[in-house]
């Protein structure tokens, strides 16, 4: 123990603010050491001073040292019911209480302005320790989401981001210009601010080279299934009159079966017909 006189400051009442300032700092001049320790209490507020141990005010003998004990609040509490409060005010609530926020997750909830409290993790009414963490859902604020479709995907994206929407791009095969937009989901109407829109683009359709396979003999149906599933898309169907066929048959295709072409080029099969 040194000696010596001192007038022994009073520590801050609150240690709400220990992130942003030491309430050690105010016995700096005391060249002492200085402790902070946290204790339940359920009559002293959750951060407010329980005790100090040098008394403020002159003493005749210099510290060594201080220790400081706040509030970690209850030990338990009850969970209040939080339910389509306000957000900040439902946080602000907690606190004090000893819970401790946890994830928090926008929904749209259209019976409910925005920022309301949707949903808790912890039920109301349920008893829990302090420190527990809760998760919330949040009512999200709405926003029109316009219809995107034939947009360049410059601007559908400059169009979502002022709107405060969160897009993801997806590119498709598709016979419209490249780079604009051929689909949405959602559809244009009310959406959740913050919320992911897919955009979907038109991508310059692959080239393959393909195999046109066999379907000589088969019917017109079963033949155009054939080669859509080989990959054709341009597709063109020619029927003549024959007295070698008694119902109608694929006598012919083009190019011809087993060649190996582009994925784009056009496929004609020929449908002979019985004579009339």
């Amino acid at each position: 123990m040194s000696f010596g006189t001192a007038t022994i400051p009073e520590a801050s009442s609150t240690n709400a603010e220990l992130s942003k300032s030491d309430p050690c700092e105010d016995f700096s001049s005391l060249d002492a050491k200085c402790s902070v320790d946290f204790e339940f209490s359920d009559s002293v507020d959750r951060d407010g001073l329980i005790s100090q141990s040098a008394p403020a005010g002159f003493s005749f003998t210099k510290p060594d040292s201080i220790e400081l004990v706040y509030s970690s609040g209850p030990a338990q509490s009850e969970f209040p019911d939080i339910l389509r409060q306000d957000y900040d005010e439902a946080v602000e609530s907690l606190y004090p209480l000893g819970f401790e926020l946890g994830e928090v997750t926008t929904v749209q909830q259209d019976d409910l302005g925005p920022n309301r409290i949707v949903s808790s993790s912890i039920e109301p009414g349920t008893t829990a320790k302090s420190g527990s963490k809760v998760n919330l859902e949040v009512s999200a604020e709405t926003v029109a989401l316009p219809d995107l479709t034939g947009m360049s995907r410059e601007q559908a994206e400059l169009d979502l981001q002022k709107l405060g929407f969160d897009a993801e791009i997806l590119e498709e095969n598709s016979v419209l210009p490249v780079g604009t937009v051929i689909g949405q989901e959602p559809l244009a109407g009310d959406a959740a601010k913050g919320s992911k829109v897919i955009v979907k683009i038109a991508k310059a359709e692959e080239i393959l080279t393909l195999t046109v396979p066999t379907v000589v003999g088969l019917t017109e149906e079963e033949a155009q299934g054939i080669i859509a599933s080989a990959g054709f898309k341009n597709i063109a169907v020619v029927k003549v009159e024959s007295s070698k066929v008694t119902e109608a048959r694929v006598t012919n295709v083009a190019p011809g079966e087993g060649r190996m072409v582009r994925s784009d080029s056009n496929v004609v099969i020929v449908i002979s017909i019985p004579e009339s």
